[in-house]
């Protein structure tokens, strides 16, 4: 069994009765001594929370662990200095308060400090391997004195059975709240899941007057005890199976019952924190009033036995730092963490009488590291397949991992799954097709790389492939990954991830939802992977669209989970450290051998969300504004206060930029209205003001063409490291470099078209004027980064992108009515559409009178609607032409204003998201640029700079993977406290 036999509990009801014990009560003494009373007397703590319910469940249950480690966090720090006990063990209560501690020493605890004001007292009941204790975070480096800031060992528990070993934490919980005579501290206990022999704890600790905080949705014992507060006859006969999956003999259960009693009788002493439904910070509410019921009571019991005790208040030699409490309503939970995850006893339920067995067994083989790593793999990989969620979090909350071996096992058991499933629907339906949409949609997109997925032949690798392949990446090795792994738990680190972004990617192909949220939580680089995740699950959405539409709805909603969960950890990120999120962003990144910045994947992908996010708009502020004050007024005057920080900025090098090349338009304009003479003939102050605009627009379509080959060109570190034809068809994508390549050829036209002699120069000129036309549309840019007018280039872009559809609508009605007109206007003859020059064909001629007759122009002396006109009109020219108005009139201008109005309200809507990505998108161009295209000519210079500075950055890569841990553990404390944001991803 998994907790205290009754028998034992019942013998043992004081301390008295710990022969054992007796021995090592010199060690408390010790141990409070040495740290709880210091010389300068300021390291005593105001608080001490003994957090207890460690155990071996084998009814696992899923709550919100961030939602605790807050809460209690919340509390020491409004207790000023505290302390923490607990077991000190691998197992899942004291990790979690292990890992919170460290957050709180990590992100709060300044470096130079000596000491953290929450210390974590470990009491192990056995010897512990530090390399177990490890939480999903990368390891500490030698020279890291982290541990000692915060830790603090109690070793006098080793090696007691677990009624000796509740009875030592007794002792000590009870010695610290009383250290001395007429010295008192708040000692409150913590009850978090817990087996049967936490009740008895619990007992002993009310009995001695130590109060208690049970986590109500916790499972466990602390459960237990919340529905016996609650209900007046809780009947154990269904409580005892449901929590514990035990059942008692008739002796134990009224034993057990009598504790209950016990605890029911000092209620005072104990208070219920519902996890789920109550504010975090109301939490220390809770414990303040506890400690003030409990010394209340003291001294209510002893007011008689002194007159000195009468003056004496326990709660004057506290120091509570209660400024530091932030109020705010409570935040309401779901009624479970996870709402869509299987019960533990969700049929069948072999599954959770194998892992009951398991746990019995796991001990057993604690000798044999080898058969006992094989065992939990393979209950892993069970609950994997059966999508058994609530025991896989508790698989992964004792570290186990998937082996190579597992993973290809994990791929051929699913498909094997999916195509039973898809096979019997097809039968019924009379197919003779087997396989599943999901197997489709991979074969669909890895051809023969899903074949060796299917089959488990090197499933991850493959799998990474096919990501690669979908997202058109090159492939790229984090050497990050590998970097200083000297250590067990380095090592540790490394088969764990290689085991969860398998697992993830796998639940993202299958579309487990609920298993790629826990795997997520806990792989690296949270922030990148969920936006990897978020375009991989798009794409899918999209294949899966040509065979099954419910299925594609199902991933899209998927992939927005991974975006608004994106979303929420940039928020939680930006409101801890904003400089340090901007360098998250900013940083190249790899995942499933995919890298990029992540801010740049989420450009090249174009998600609006992300781009428009404020934490984005933030870094976009700062890198265009320079860190200054992003508001043009206040950066023109800052031209004054700080010149060369507003000097160095995007935005100035943007405007000067662009002032420029208005001054060159302007040059260019006068030169159109001189009189054309070629280029021998022409003045020297002529050919500067032509010749500037075609030396500008030869400078800025190859400064766009570097920007697309810099890679190449310059040796520089990509943005993203994605194939080069689909990177350059997305730069052509965009509709300025589209308008410079226009403006480049154009601007070739007019040079050669002007070297011959002529008497009009009619072809130079039409060159020259459609090039001056272009050249004043792109530096008409520079009105797209104000918001006010950028929006309304938005509203034109999207608006001319609708009128191209709705002309290609339009295009064959026009072409069928006007053939029609001229095959009964004219006689019998044969007509050339196509014959003569290109702007006499006959082809103009056909579709003029349709496509006018649109405008509301009728010709009725050419269609014979006048009876002025004495020609004959066939009857059948003015009925068509009648019908065709009517419809053009009525239908299609009636359709095209109520798209255009569809379209505008749709635009209008995300008009700002586009205009921040578009104001990206100038952000991105003018990191690498100068001014008037000047970098260009100075590209010699800057392809030997990179060059030496990537000999520079091999020396630096030991600081380099330092920054690096910290964003890793920065990013994995934010990730579960944004899952609280997303809704429907808990």
């Amino acid at each position: 069994m998994f907790f205290v036999p009754m028998e034992e509990i019942g013998g043992r009801t004081g301390l008295s009765e710990g022969s054992h014990i007796d021995s090592r009560l010199d060690e408390i003494d010790t141990f409070i001594s040495t740290h709880y009373y210091q010389e300068d007397g300021q390291e005593r703590p105001n608080m001490i929370f003994s957090v207890i319910g460690d155990s071996n469940n084998i009814v696992p249950k899923i709550w919100p662990k961030s939602r605790l480690q807050e809460s209690l966090t919340n509390a020491a720090r409004a207790a000023g200095k505290s302390w923490i006990l607990s077991r000190g063990e691998p197992t899942k209560i004291s990790k979690i308060v292990r890992e919170m501690v460290e957050e709180y020493v990590y992100l709060e605890t300044p470096s130079n400090s000596m000491k953290s004001h929450i210390r974590l007292v470990s009491i192990p009941s056995k010897p512990v391997d530090d390399e177990t204790l490890y939480f999903d975070l990368p390891e500490k480096y030698e020279d890291d004195k982290t541990n000692e800031k915060f830790l603090l060992n109690l070793n006098g528990g080793k090696h007691l059975s677990e009624m000796e070993y509740i009875l030592f934490r007794l002792k000590l919980e009870t010695k610290l709240s009383n250290p001395k005579v007429k010295d008192k501290t708040a000692v409150v206990m913590v009850l978090v899941e817990g087996d049967l022999s936490a009740i008895e704890h619990v007992k002993l600790a009310v009995e001695n007057n130590i109060p208690v905080v049970i986590i109500e949705g916790t499972g466990g014992a602390a459960d237990l005890l919340t529905e016996c507060r609650s209900t007046e006859t809780p009947d154990l006969k269904v409580l005892l199976p449901a929590l514990f999956g035990i059942n008692l003999v008739e002796s134990e259960t009224a034993q057990l019952i009598e504790s209950l009693k016990f605890i029911e009788q000092k209620a005072n002493y104990v208070g219920v924190f519902d996890l789920q439904n109550k504010d975090e910070e109301q939490f220390s509410a809770i414990v303040g009033e506890l400690v003030h019921r409990t010394w209340s009571s003291e001294r209510a019991s002893n007011e008689k036995d002194s007159s000195k005790d009468k003056d004496f208040s326990y709660c004057m030699s506290t120091r509570w730092g209660r400024d530091e409490i932030r109020w705010r309503r409570a935040n309401t939970l779901p009624t479970s963490c996870f709402p869509s995850f299987t019960s533990p006893f969700s049929l069948p339920l072999d599954f959770f009488f194998g892992f009951s067995e398991y746990l019995e067994s796991r001990e057993s083989h604690s000798e044999n590291p080898e058969l006992k790593e094989k065992l939990d793999e393979e209950l892993l990989l069970l609950a994997l397949t059966s999508n058994r969620t609530d025991y896989i979090e508790t698989l992964l909350d004792l570290n186990i991992s998937l082996s190579e071996e597992n993973i290809n096992e994990l791929y051929k058991i699913s498909i094997k799954k999916e195509g039973k499933r898809s096979s019997m629907i097809k039968k019924h339906h009379d197919e003779k097709e087997e396989h599943s949409v999901f197997q489709w949609i991979l074969t669909d997109i890895g051809g023969q790389h899903s074949t060796y997925l299917i089959e488990g032949t090197d499933a991850h690798c493959h799998a990474q492939w096919i990501v690669k392949h979908m997202l058109q990446y090159k492939e790229t090795v984090d050497p990050r990954l590998e970097a200083a792994c000297y250590s067990k738990r380095r090592k540790a680190y490394i088969k764990r991830q290689f085991s969860l972004q398998s697992i993830l990617l796998w639940s993202l192909f299958f579309n487990k939802v609920d298993i790629s949220t826990m795997m997520w939580k806990r792989v690296a680089n949270q922030l990148y992977t969920g936006l990897v995740s978020t375009v991989i699950l798009q794409k899918l959405s999209d294949v899966a669209r040509f065979k099954d539409e419910l299925i594609a709805d199902e991933i899209s909603d998927h992939s927005v989970i991974f975006k608004k969960r994106v979303c929420n950890m940039m928020d939680t990120l930006s409101k801890k450290n904003k400089e340090d999120t901007f360098t998250i962003l900013d940083s190249l990144e790899t995942v499933w051998k995919i890298q990029a910045k992540p801010i740049f994947f989420a450009y090249e992908f174009q998600l609006y969300d992300v781009i428009a996010h404020p934490t984005s708009v933030a870094w976009m502020n700062q890198k265009w504004y320079n860190g200054l004050i992003p508001n043009w007024k206040r950066f023109i005057w800052n031209i004054k206060v700080h010149p060369s920080v507003a000097l160095q900025a995007l935005c100035f090098r943007f405007l000067l930029h662009y002032v420029l090349f208005g001054v060159v338009l302007l040059m260019y304009s006068y030169f159109l209205l001189t009189p054309l003479t070629t280029y021998q003939e022409a003045s020297m102050f002529h050919l500067s003001l032509e010749i500037a605009l075609y030396v500008w627009t030869t400078l800025d379509f190859w400064q766009d063409l570097m920007n697309v080959l810099g890679a190449w060109v310059c040796k520089k570190e990509e943005e993203t490291r994605r194939k080069s034809g689909f990177k350059f068809l997305f730069q052509l994508n965009d509709l300025w470099k589209a308008f410079g390549f226009l403006c480049f050829l154009l601007a070739v036209a007019s040079f050669l078209s002007r070297m011959k002699q002529t008497e009009t120069f009619t072809l130079a000129k039409r060159f020259c004027a459609l090039l001056l036309i272009f050249s004043y549309l792109r530096c008409s840019r520079v009105f797209v980064i104000h918001r006010f007018t950028g929006s309304s280039f938005m509203f034109l872009r999207y608006m001319s992108v609708h009128l191209v559809q709705f002309l290609f609508v339009t295009i064959f009605m026009i072409v069928g009515v006007g053939i029609f007109y001229q095959s009964l206007l004219h006689e019998n003859e044969s007509m050339s559409m196509f014959s003569g020059k290109w702007y006499k064909w006959k082809f103009w001629y056909i579709i003029y009178y349709p496509y006018y007759q649109l405008y509301g122009e009728s010709f009725d002396d050419v269609l014979g609607f006048s009876h002025e006109d004495d020609h004959d009109i066939d009857w059948a020219v003015t009925f068509v032409a009648a019908m065709y108005i009517l419809v053009a009139q009525l239908l299609v201008i009636s359709l095209i204003t109520s798209m255009f109005t569809t379209k505008y309200e749709n635009v209008l809507e995300q008009s700002q998201m586009m205009w921040q990505y578009e104001r990206f998108r100038i952000i991105s161009d003018f990191r690498s640029r100068w001014f008037a295209n000047i970098d260009v000519l100075l590209s010699p210079i800057t392809y030997y700079r990179y060059h030496r500075m990537g000999e520079e950055r091999s020396l630096k890569s030991h600081e380099l993977f330092r920054n690096y841990r910290h964003l890793q553990i920065l990013q994995y404390i934010m990730a579960g406290r944004s899952l609280e944001k997303s809704t429907g991803t808990l």
